[in-house]
């Protein structure tokens, strides 16, 4: 129990002046005794009384530094707040109620409510989720008659690599004691500077290649032609025919419009007889399924933070940054991906073709 401003007072009375002085210890034992029903001091309370009034002349308790203490019902404002709009953030929460960005954290820390970040999907037409359930369904049968064509497919994409960075996401947030999966669809891939071919197979990533320009349905083929199948058919030859790769080499890409080149859909079955998916190939890549893709869910990210964390001042540093990035990917990491491609294709058919990244823990 704090002492109060008249009672301190009191115990510098009982000190007294002049000849007429007791100790501390008597003083306390005397108040102590005058107030028995009331918390009882200790010596060291009559000394620093004693101590403050000879130093600066007063016995009131000097206000202390810091932030003051945070009321309920201040407390109580910023839940409700976040109840109300849990996108709303810190900041205009701090600004709204006259404190700290920090303390508003910390009050929301103590409540177990984090700021869960929004993540970006694939907006849906009426007729995706049929297909995408159909080519799960279709690839968890093939898969499970031959483990080994989890690894032996060759999962392909492009990708735009921008000097300036990425999408900002740190002004999206979710306040939640739990995460709550939230997503925005996305209509269009952002333009940039570097274009970027890479695959997965095996244990290992293909690439990177870079493209100049526009990727056309010619410049693709030249780019099968030329440098893709010599590269599989290298590390994966195939005993009756050297230019090819291994017969039991898949290829896959998605329905871009270069992909879709007659000429492109015609090497590609002289090159993997039955052995593609595609847009109109032996298996048909369902549309808009970046979720799917092992590129799209793990590479593309993974290089992206790695790359920017430098900060590439031009075009052959950003170049350089992803071959770097590319070359300290280990085996593991790719087997691992490649796992949960397959768990990918589960969690899709289990929500029949639609969107299923709340499933993934």
């Amino acid at each position: 129990m704090r002492l109060t401003e008249k009672e301190r007072i009191e115990i510098l009375i009982m000190l007294g002046t002049g000849d007429k002085t007791r100790t501390q210890q008597q003083v306390c034992n005397l108040f102590n005794n005058k107030y028995p029903n009331r918390e009882p001091i200790s010596q060291g309370t009559v000394s620093k009384i004693e101590k403050k009034w000879r130093n600066i002349g007063i016995v009131k308790d000097i206000r202390r530094s810091g932030r003051p203490r945070v009321s309920d019902e201040k407390k109580l404002d910023i839940l409700l707040t976040v109840q109300e709009n849990p996108h709303t953030s810190s900041t205009h929460m701090a600004t709204d109620n006259n404190l700290h960005q920090s303390t508003v954290s910390k009050i929301l820390k103590q409540q177990k409510l984090h700021p869960y970040k929004v993540q970006f999907i694939q907006e849906l037409l009426d007729d995706d989720p049929d297909r995408r359930n159909e080519f799960c369904e279709n690839m968890i049968d093939l898969i499970n008659d031959n483990a080994r064509l989890l690894r032996m497919i060759c999962f392909s994409d492009e990708a735009t690599f921008c000097l300036n960075g990425e999408v900002n996401k740190q002004n999206f947030r979710y306040w939640a004691t739990e995460n709550p999966h939230w997503y925005m669809e996305t209509h269009t891939q952002y333009r940039g500077n570097v274009n970027v071919w890479a695959g997965i197979v095996d244990n290992r990533v293909i690439g990177p290649f870079f493209f100049e320009g526009t990727l056309t349905g010619q410049r693709y083929l030249e780019f099968l032609q030329n440098d893709l199948i010599p590269a599989l058919a290298t590390l994966y030859p195939n005993g009756n025919d050297p230019d090819l790769p291994n017969e039991e080499l898949w290829f896959q890409q998605d329905g871009a419009p270069p992909h879709y080149a007659a000429d492109v859909r015609r090497y590609l079955n002289d090159t993997f007889p039955g052995r593609w998916i595609g847009r109109r190939g032996p298996i048909e890549w369902p549309a808009r399924s970046p979720d799917l893709n092992p590129l799209d869910f793990f590479l593309w990210g993974h290089v992206k933070n790695v790359v920017y964390k430098n900060r590439p001042n031009n075009i052959e540093d950003l170049k350089n940054e992803i071959r770097l990035a590319f070359r300290n990917i280990s085996q593991q990491t790719i087997i691992n991906v490649q796992r949960e491609f397959f768990d990918r294709l589960g969690y899709c058919r289990a929500v029949n073709g639609g969107h299923f990244q709340h499933l993934i823990k």
